[in-house]
C-alpha cells in the first residue's frame, strides 16, 4: 500500500495456459506463482508476485498411499471392479495420484490449481484424437483433465498450466500467455483461430462433475501412545511416532519449521478426530485455535513458522496410517 501505483500482468480466474519454447520461462513463472502465496522480502525479485492464497501445486506422485478418495471424476470402471468413489491404495500410480492430489486439494479448499506438464502424467492430462481411434473410451477407465478443467471452473476452481506439449488444451482456455525470453505474450487469440481450424478430437465426459463426499479421519492419537516423538526431518519430511510422513511432493513449504510446525499441528489434530467431524473441519479446528492463541499452542519454546490449512491437510492425507470413512 506504501509503493504506489503498480503496473504488470494479471491472470483472471478461469483457465489459464503458459505455453512457449523450451528454457523460455514457463516453469519459471508458475514457480513464481507457487511462492506467491506469501509475502516475499525487499530485493527477492519476486516482492509484487500475489497469488491467491489459496492456490495449490498439483502433480502426479507415484507410490503414495490414497485413504478413500473420490476419484471417479477422472477414473472409474477399473479393472476387477475396484471402486474409485472411495479409492484407497498404498502404493498410487502416477495417474491415480494426480487425481487423488487434485480431490484432496479441493475438499481442503483450494480455489486455484497450479500444474506443471513436466510433473503431470500424461494420461492424465490428456487423451489425443489418434489414441481416441485406436483405444476406445469403454475401456478407457480415465478421463483425462483436458474434460473436466472447464466443470472444476464452473465449481469456482480456476486452473493455470505450463502446456507446452499439447495445443489440444487450446479449446478449454480462458487465456494463453506465451513465455520468449522470459518475457509474457497474449497469445490467447492466436490460440483460439488454431484451435477453431481443427477439431478433431471427442471430448470425454460421460457425467457431470459430482459433490464431493467429505472424509472423516479415524486416526486416534491413544494407538500411538502418550509420547509421540516428533521432528522435521528437513522441509520434506516428518518423524511421527514411528512413521515417517513424506512431503517431497508437497512443493509449497518453504522453510523447515513450516515443516516442524505441521508436524505438531498433525498431534493437535488427532485431539479433534473424534469420528464425526470431517478432515475439512478437523484441519478448521486446529487452524482456528492457532490464529487465537498462536504456534505456540502447538509447543512451547519451539521454533515454528507459519503454514497453511492446505499443507496440513496434505501431510495428513499422506499419513500411511491414516484410515478414513466417507460421510
Amino acid at each position: 500500500p506504501n509503493k504506489g501505483e503498480i503496473t504488470g500482468m494479471g491472470i483472471r480466474k478461469g483457465v489459464t495456459l503458459i505455453v512457449g519454447g523450451g528454457y523460455h520461462g514457463k516453469s519459471t513463472l508458475l514457480k513464481a506463482l507457487e511462492s506467491g502465496i506469501y509475502n516475499h522480502i525487499p530485493g527477492d525479485g519476486r516482492e509484487f508476485v500475489v497469488t491467491n492464497p489459496n492456490a495449490v501445486k498439483i502433480r502426479a506422485e507415484d507410490g503414495r498411499k490414497i485413504e478413500k478418495v473420490d476419484i471417479s471424476a477422472f477414473i472409474s470402471d477399473l479393472p476387477f471392479g475396484q471402486d474409485t468413489r472411495a479409492f484407497s491404495t498404498e502404493n498410487a500410480s502416477g495417474s491415480t495420484s494426480q487425481a487423488a492430489n487434485i480431490i484432496e486439494a479441493i475438499e481442503a479448499g483450494a480455489q486455484v490449481l497450479l500444474i506443471d506438464e513436466d510433473t503431470s502424467a500424461t494420461n492424465f492430462m490428456i487423451r489425443d484424437f489418434r489414441m481416441q481411434e485406436l483405444v476406445p473410451k469403454e475401456i478407457e477407465p480415465i478421463t483425462p483433465f483436458i474434460d473436466r478443467v472447464r466443470q472444476l471452473y464452473e465449481r469456482g476452481v480456476s486452473t493455470v498450466i505450463v502446456m507446452g506439449g499439447s495445443g489440444d488444451y487450446f479449446d478449454v482456455a480462458d487465456c494463453v500467455i506465451c513465455m520468449i525470453n522470459y518475457k509474457p505474450h497474449d497469445f490467447t487469440d492466436k490460440a483460439k483461430l488454431i484451435a477453431e481450424k481443427s477439431k478433431l478430437r471427442k471430448k470425454e465426459v460421460p457425467e457431470d462433475f459430482k459433490e464431493l463426499k467429505p472424509r472423516i479421519p479415524l486416526l486416534e492419537i491413544k494407538s500411538m501412545g502418550d509420547r509421540i516423538k516428533i521432528s522435521a526431518k528437513g522441509k520434506r519430511t516428518i518423524l511421527f511416532g514411528r512413521e515417517l510422513i513424506d512431503l517431497s511432493c508437497v512443493e509449497q513449504i518453504f522453510e523447515v519449521q513450516q515443516t516442524r510446525a505441521i508436524a505438531y499441528a498433525i498431534k493437535k489434530a488427532m485431539n479433534f478426530m473424534d469420528g464425526e467431524r470431517t478432515l475439512k473441519e478437523v484441519v478448521d479446528a486446529v487452524m482456528g485455535e492457532i490464529r487465537k492463541k498462536g504456534l505456540d499452542i502447538l509447543a512451547p519454546l519451539t521454533e515454528f513458522a507459519e503454514f497453511r490449512d492446505l499443507e496440513l491437510a496434505a501431510a495428513i492425507n499422506r499419513m500411511r496410517s491414516l484410515k478414513c470413512k466417507v460421510k
